[in-house]
C-alpha cells in the first residue's frame, strides 16, 4: 500500500514539474468585487491532474458549500471555480484540516523520521523536526515518501487559493537543528 501511495505521490510531483515548466499557468484565478461582495475565480489546467480529466468529479469535495460554484470544459481542458467569499474561505478550511490531519498522520507514524511538522497559515513554508537515528541513509531526495506527502498536501491546499502554489520545505535534525533538506515546489527547469 505505501508503495502504491508513494508511486501515486511521485507521478504527481513529476507532473507538477511539467506543469511548472509549461508556458500556460496551470491555475490562474482572480479576486472581483460585486457590490458588497467579493468573487473568487480559480482556474486550473486539466493538464495538472494525473487521471483523465473527463472523468475527473470534484463533487464530494465541493457538497455543502454554498455560493460555489464549478464547471468542467473538456474542450479547453480545464476546471473553473467560482465562488463568494464566504465559500472561499470555506473552502480553504476544509483543505487546511485535511493537510492538518495528514501532517499529524505523518507525525504519529513512528516508522518514519518525523517527530514534529510546523507550518505557516498557508503551507508555504514547512520545516520537518527529523530524528537523525531515523534519517534514510545517504540523503534525502525530492521523491523522499514523508517530503512528497507532506508537499502534495500543502500543493492540495494551495490549488484552490487565488494566492497559487509555492511550497518550501526544508528538513532540520532536532538534536542540533542542521538542515538536511531544503528544496521548493514546483520545481522550475529553466
Amino acid at each position: 500500500m505505501k508503495r502504491i501511495l508513494s508511486f501515486s505521490l511521485v507521478i504527481i510531483i513529476v507532473l507538477s514539474v511539467f506543469v511548472g515548466c509549461s508556458k500556460t499557468p496551470a491555475e490562474e484565478t482572480e479576486s472581483t468585487t460585486k457590490g458588497s461582495s467579493t468573487q473568487y475565480t480559480v482556474k486550473i489546467s486539466g493538464d495538472s491532474f494525473t487521471e483523465d480529466f473527463s472523468e475527473i468529479e470534484f463533487y464530494e469535495l465541493l457538497d455543502g458549500i454554498d455560493g460555489l460554484f464549478h464547471t468542467k470544459n473538456i474542450e479547453t481542458n480545464e476546471y473553473t471555480l467560482q465562488m463568494t467569499e464566504e465559500a472561499y474561505k470555506k473552502l480553504k478550511e476544509i483543505k487546511s484540516k485535511d493537510a492538518i490531519k495528514s501532517f499529524d498522520e505523518i507525525k504519529n507514524d513512528t516508522e518514519n523520521y518525523v517527530t514534529d511538522i510546523n507550518y505557516d497559515d498557508d503551507f508555504r513554508n514547512i520545516k520537518v523536526i527529523a530524528d537523525r537515528e531515523k534519517l534514510p541513509e545517504g540523503s534525502i531526495s525530492v521523491l523522499d515518501d514523508v517530503v512528497l506527502k507532506i508537499v502534495s498536501q500543502a500543493m492540495a491546499y494551495q490549488i484552490y487559493t487565488v494566492e497559487g502554489q509555492n511550497v518550501k520545505i526544508s528538513v532540520i535534525c532536532s538534536d542540533n537543528e542542521e538542515v538536511v533538506f531544503e528544496t521548493a515546489f514546483p520545481i522550475v527547469i529553466e
